[in-house]
């Protein structure tokens, strides 16, 4: 399994263990969170806690927007370049 496989599993089971969103069996990159996954405003600042115990990660306050978290395939996208910074 590559690296963005594995991330979007673990987003899965956030969303849906966590958040306790229904979500397809198949996440789909370009579903999105608000009008997809009926994500509202809290439960973003939820997903935002959780991606960054899960991925060790640390999201900037001012990275946090509807544009960056719009779509599934972009916040793997984001956990991959906050993790890409991380290790160089």
């Amino acid at each position: 399994m590559d690296n963005r496989n594995q991330i979007a599993g673990q987003l899965k089971s956030i969303l849906s263990e966590n958040l306790e969103l229904e979500v397809p069996d198949t996440l789909a990159e370009s579903l999105l969170l608000y009008e997809d996954l009926n994500v509202d405003s809290i439960m973003m600042l939820q997903l935002v806690v959780y991606l960054e115990e899960t991925f060790e990660v640390t999201v900037p306050e001012e990275e946090i927007s509807p544009d960056t978290f719009k779509t599934v395939g972009l916040v793997i996208d984001y956990i991959e370049a906050l993790q890409g910074a991380i290790a160089s």
